[in-house]
């Protein structure tokens, strides 16, 4: 099926720059320099030594000062993980909820459709720093203003290691390293031709991806060359592939009120919204109840005929159309919901190309090296939705299609795919500079680079045209029988671009718009109607950046201890965005559909920094090495001015055995291009997120049930404070609220303080194995964090405030006076108090060589973190919030990787825990901890939490000189992810009941096989 965009000219341009990256003749080397004699020394290291990111100055993995992960591209391979975005989002550091593309086709993110984000610490995303080769990586996506930079650039097949910092590191990479830092260091060279070919294919249909790539390379005494090329393709999966989606009472595949019984069974069933009825306004027939509702299946009623006491029984009195409580799910938007994505469809193509070449002299300088490095991604996603939100207008008594002769509101499914959305987004990233050693100080080295990066989005949502849906409800029979569309009762046109030339009349009551098979999806009379009533809101972004800088290190003085290093560098970038819509989305044409405005604005910046590498003790007892880094940059910010940030690290070597190491330092964040030029975002949020709204388990066919009523007391109280009756409003249906958001150039920039202390210790006691365990306490307190909430959030802090009305959040809506409905929600970004996180970190290491079975090798490596609290306080005065415990912020993650190997053999055993998660009360001092437990709609207490679980990876690895094979099993138990109540307090969920980005498996067991051939 082709692509709104013509895809086979993007492809055919995508594959072009692709090969003539190939003609290039240089590219990029490491982000970092390193002199010959390190090189060597690195040669020569075990296996284990792996050189991480965290400063300029390089470390080994285990002796860094700074708690850090280091995922290397043997543990991506054996643990079966196919893209970066599950090799991140999977690690045991990945805290809070992650935008995937799960939650980026279901809800308005800050990412954009289609984008998977990183988020570390339980922070925001915003907060933590993604670099490709130790340079920034500019944000990507589409609609609104993209502030995040998208996972999926990366080409799987290039990468060598991921190197995860985690403390505040913004002396050392500039703004937004708050959280933590991401550096992706790809493949750098090979010499020959290798292809190869991935693929994850689960155990039932749906989610699967596939994976086809190739490298080419060479190099000479002067340079060297990769190129690669790489295809992914992720299979969609829908809410009716998995079982932990299906609702036994009612046969569908849904979103449902699930709960526990008193005898421990379990309670289920579907909800969603109503549709296939008229609604009535109460229609009244003398000697009969009020009507408030026909629908069009007859016979799945309780009763088609009606008495009333004292009066004679009555039936239907409109013929095709039952009145009453409809009993069949077909009713509810449920049986639509079961075609809806999980997983959506997604595929892209990617090219990179690096390369170096040695110049003997130039610009005065000797052996100088011109790297180059060029990354192009092209990607497609395609969200899938069975249902597609409601359509209710008014359609008067006059319209010649109302078979009820008085005005009713006609509520049905959407034809129009308006829950639909393809996106398509091109990244281009290129690199050049030089590195070498000064001529006139050979022990000094420098490197100088510039880079450009352009993201180019494009995205489509089919909608209604309000403007002709307003004109084909304004349907009238003229003289001769004949019926037009956009006139009046008084022959007046209502809009002047509509005549009865081309405005066509569509018939609202249409019997194809109310399936009675609970199965097909509702349609339009003819393809016409259809035709003139969809039209397509369309968004085109552009987000650049252009970077320049250069660095130069090398010894200072010489110390008794040592020597000491420096190095002393400059970085200018500038970030611009341009957000384009077109009318359809700038004036919000779509009916029921959020509007966008153009975003548009830049920011630039220059950085100044300089580290220096003290020894300060070596070779003492008690003391063979004791050694301080010591970090500071300024920033020199268009719309913020200076700020400086600083860190200090040490590490003390006690001996071969024990190291302390500790680090202090400060961070700074300037609010990103969203956060200041957002244009205008407006979107609907269900009218249930009111606190005085009368929840629908209090609601008794439009009675109110107190006993039903979990609301806490200050709510109801606050309610009532300003005229709202918390007990009968929304009792007969309540209306959307308005949520809207745009940037805020009154926002102060984040400034943020970091420490860790710990020690390493490698056991001396044996030489029959090696074993490391590091240990590691921090802590991140943010002050200024910026905040962007959403709607329910917003009116929960405003009306459980005790201090209410005059909560900050209370000023952020609107209510209507005279229907107590909620109108708007303004959720534009603000600065908060404070934001901090603390917590440990554990890493260890075993390595043992084992005589048994002919000999083999064993390797352990373990990852884990326990987060002791997440917190956030609005403002001085508000109650303090700690997430640790609640959906995406589990207090312990972890990863164990057991490797054996013999030979061309390998067997791997990756074992990944998720504690528990649940619905909590996060007020500190306020009933923390307790269980917020959604109200009960069927008689059980809801289910709102999940017990912790371990997720089992098995991987088989054959490897020769030109062949290797890998062949893994990946979530062996088939564990399901978390299912839980549709009412489940802070779980993200989608169209079913599984919980969203907070580190679950939704596609279940499956097979992974890699096979990959070189010449």
């Amino acid at each position: 099926m082709s692509n709104i965009w013509d895809r086979e000219r993007l492809l055919r341009s995508t594959i072009l720059a692709g090969f003539a990256a190939a003609g290039l003749t240089i590219s990029p080397a490491y982000a970092q320099d390193q002199e010959e004699d390190e090189d060597e020394q690195a040669e020569e290291s075990s296996d284990d030594t792996i050189v991480i990111t965290g400063s300029r100055i390089r470390r080994d993995a285990f002796s860094s000062p700074a708690p850090l992960q280091v995922i290397d591209s043997e543990e991506i391979r054996d643990a079966g993980l196919i893209d970066a975005a599950a090799i991140l989002q999977t690690s045991s550091v990945a805290q809070g909820v992650q935008l995937d593309n799960a939650i980026a086709g279901a809800f308005v993110t800050d990412a954009g459709p289609g984008s998977n984000t990183i988020t570390l610490r339980g922070l925001n995303p915003d907060q933590t720093l993604l670099l490709i080769n130790g340079r920034r990586v500019a944000p990507s996506g589409v609609e609104g203003a993209p502030s995040l930079p998208n996972l999926d650039i990366i080409p799987t097949d290039a990468i060598e290691r991921v190197d995860i910092l985690l403390d505040g590191a913004s002396s050392v990479y500039g703004s937004d390293a708050v959280a933590g830092v991401v550096n992706v260091i790809l493949k750098d060279q090979f010499d020959g031709f290798r292809i190869g070919a991935v693929t994850s294919t689960p155990e039932e249909s749906g989610g699967g991806s596939h994976r086809w790539n190739m490298t080419m390379g060479d190099s000479s005494e002067n340079g060297r060359f990769l190129f690669s090329m790489e295809y992914f393709h992720q299979q969609r999966l829908q809410v009716q592939d998995r079982d932990y989606n299906y609702d036994p009472t009612d046969g569908l595949y849904c979103s449902r009120d699930i709960e526990i019984a008193a005898d421990g069974s379990l309670l289920s069933e579907c909800e969603g919204s109503i549709i296939n009825r008229i609604r009535t306004f109460n229609y009244y027939v003398d000697g009969a109840p009020n009507l408030a509702s026909y629908f069009a299946n007859p016979g799945l009623f309780s009763t088609d005929v009606y008495s009333t006491p004292g009066d004679s029984n009555f039936v239907n009195p409109i013929l095709g159309w039952s009145t009453g409580t409809s009993t069949d799910e077909q009713n509810r938007s449920s049986y639509l919901d079961q075609a809806t994505d999980v997983i959506p469809d997604s595929q892209r193509y990617s090219f990179l190309f690096t390369g170096d070449y040695t110049i003997d002299r130039i610009l005065g300088q000797e052996n100088v090296t011109v790297f180059t490095e060029l990354l192009h991604t092209n990607s497609q996603t395609t969200y899938r939705s069975g249902y597609h939100g409601q359509i209710f207008p008014t359609v008067g008594a006059s319209n010649p299609f109302n078979p009820f002769g008085f005005d009713v509101v006609p509520i049905f499914a959407s034809p129009i795919e308006r829950s639909n959305i393809d996106v398509e987004t091109q990244y281009t990233r290129f690199m050049t500079g030089l590195q070498g050693d000064w001529s006139f100080a050979p022990s000094w080295s420098y490197e100088m680079f510039a880079g450009y990066t352009r993201s180019m989005g494009y995205s489509r949502r089919p909608q209604v045209d309000e403007d002709r849906l307003t004109a084909t409800i304004a349907t009238t029979r003229v003289e001769g029988g004949q019926i037009v569309c956009g006139y009046d009762n008084s022959n007046v046109t209502l809009f002047g671009f509509l005549n009865p030339g081309n405005c066509v009349p569509v018939n609202l009551f249409h019997q194809n718009l109310y399936p009675q098979d609970g199965v097909s999806a509702p349609h339009f009379g003819s393809q016409e109607e259809y035709d003139f009533l969809r039209i397509d809101r369309t968004a085109t972004t552009t987000v650049d950046q252009l970077i320049m800088g250069g660095f130069t290190t090398g010894p200072v003085f010489e110390l008794p201890a040592g020597e000491v290093n420096a190095v002393v560098g400059i970085e200018w970038r500038r970030d611009s965005l341009d957000s384009g819509t077109d009318t359809v989305t700038s004036q919000g044409r779509a009916a029921g559909y959020f509007a966008d405005r153009r975003s548009v604005g830049q920011a630039e910046l220059t950085e100044y920094y300089a580290e220096l590498s003290v020894p300060l003790v070596s070779g003492a007892a008690f003391a063979e090495d004791i050694t301080v880094d010591l970090a500071g940059r300024l920033t020199d910010h268009e719309y913020y001015g200076q700020n400086s940030t600083y860190s200090v690290r040490g590490a003390w070597v006690v001996n071969d055995s024990l190291t302390f190491n500790g680090t202090v330092g400060t961070s700074f964040r300037a609010p990103n291009l969203r956060e200041l030029f957002l244009g205008g975002q407006t979107g609907f949020a269900s009218g249930f997120s009111d606190p005085c709204v009368v929840p629908t388990a209090a609601n008794n066919s439009g009675t109110y049930d107190p006993a039903n009523d979990g609301r806490d007391p200050v709510v109801l109280a606050n309610c009532v404070a300003e005229g709202v009756d918390p007990t009968a409003l929304g009792l007969n249906g309540v209306s959307s609220i308005e949520a809207f958001r745009a940037g805020n150039p009154g926002l102060d920039p984040e400034t943020s303080d970091a420490f860790s202390i710990g020690f390493v210790f490698d056991q001396p006691f044996t030489d029959a194995f090696d074993a490391s365990l590091r240990v590691s306490y921090w802590g991140i307190e943010v002050q200024d964090s910026i905040a962007i909430p959403g709607t329910a959030f917003s009116l929960s802090q405003c009306y459980n405030s005790t201090n209410f009305p005059n909560d900050p959040f209370c000023a952020r809506r609107t209510r209507d006076a005279n229907t107590g409905q909620l109108l708007l929600v303004d959720n534009t970004p603000f600065n908060v108090a404070t934001q901090e996180a603390t917590g440990w970190d554990f890493n260890g290491r075993f390595n043992m060589d084992i005589d048994l079975f002919g000999g083999f090798n064993y390797d352990m490596n373990a990852t884990f973190t326990k987060s002791e609290e997440i917190l956030s306080q609005t403002t001085a005065a508000s109650d303090t919030n700690n997430f640790v415990g609640d959906w995406g912020n589990p207090e312990w993650r972890g990863t164990v990787n057991n490797r054996f190997s013999s030979g061309d053999w390998g067997l791997n055993w990756r074992i990944r825990y998720l504690g528990e998660q649940a619905s909590i009360s996060n007020v500190v001092g306020v009933n923390y901890g307790e269980r917020l437990q959604a109200a009960s709609e069927l008689g059980g207490d809801a289910v709102d939490s999940w017990d912790a679980v371990f997720y089992h990876d098995l991987s088989v690895n054959w490897e020769q000189d030109t062949w290797g094979i890998t062949v893994a099993l990946n979530n062996v138990l088939d564990e399901d992810p978390a299912v839980v109540d549709q009412n489940a307090s802070g779980a993200t969920q989608g169209s079913g009941s599984e919980v969203l980005g907070s580190g679950y498996d939704l596609v279940g067991r499956r097979l992974y096989l890699n096979v990959r051939k070189a010449w």
